[in-house]
């Protein structure tokens, strides 16, 4: 299913470190969302269900495509790309490490053993194309814990990168 984006809205930080570009899409449902209340929030090559307000912003990137998911007071940044985290430093007895099938892909989630402390985050090493992808958010809540681990698992691959590159942030000029 082809999804319609509403806006794209470009914009800087003020001190000029980083552009991000804020993405909403519409309402189209995954299925099994429809009884949740749940929608599809798309970044391109794969997409999540969240709760209604969740938003994706595409943040500036190095060597991959990086961006974040937010919303319910949560920060879900990705990176996707050849170098992403493999989450090798989040390992038993810190961390919980199941490896399981994700959107028909093997994937290894890890979650502190103490909520608030620490990386709660997915990781597939292939995702086509010799890409990995890393999505994870940090020292969140038993709560928001709870949440992000029912958001790895509605994770579906399918379109592509984004066609536009965000441009650097603007050089002041210096004299």
């Amino acid at each position: 299913m082809l999804i319609g984006f509403l806006a794209l809205l470009s914009s800087a930080d003020g001190d000029g470190a980083s552009a991000k570009s804020t993405v909403q899409v519409n309402n189209a449902q995954q299925p099994g969302a429809e009884e949740s209340g749940w929608h599809k929030v798309d970044a391109g090559p794969f997409s999540i269900l969240a709760p209604s307000g969740w938003e994706f912003h595409q943040l500036q990137g190095t060597d991959s495509y990086v961006g974040e998911f937010v919303g319910d007071g949560v920060a879900l940044r990705f990176d996707f790309g050849r170098y992403s985290n493999p989450l090798k430093e989040e390992k038993k007895p810190a961390y919980a490490v199941i490896h399981k099938s994700i959107g028909g892909r093997r994937a290894k989630v890890v979650s502190p053993g103490t909520p608030g402390h620490g990386i709660t985050g997915v990781y597939f090493r292939n995702v086509g194309d010799s890409n990995a992808l890393c999505l994870w958010g940090k020292d969140l809540t038993s709560a928001q814990q709870e949440l992000v681990l029912k958001i790895f698992d509605t994770l579906r691959f399918g379109g592509p990168l984004p066609p536009y590159v965000l441009p650097p942030p603007p050089t002041k000029n210096v004299q």
